[in-house]
């Protein structure tokens, strides 16, 4: 289980690396959307807004 603060890489299958910080983890919500994280591209540019991820999409990414 991932813990607030943690951090991410997701190398897509495009090619390009995505940063993903979780910053609130909610046991209350549904699994598949558990974590409130911030995403940034390679060039720094963040979203928007925050993402909900599951264990799942972490498991997936390399933990810096």
């Amino acid at each position: 289980m991932a813990k607030v603060g943690d951090k991410y890489i997701l190398h897509s299958a495009n090619g390009k690396k995505y940063y993903i910080e979780v910053v609130n983890v909610n046991v209350y919500r549904e699994p598949a959307m558990r974590y409130a994280v911030d995403v940034s591209n390679e060039d720094g540019v963040h979203s928007d807004d925050f993402m909900f991820v599951s264990d799942d999409l972490l498991c997936q990414c390399e933990k810096v």
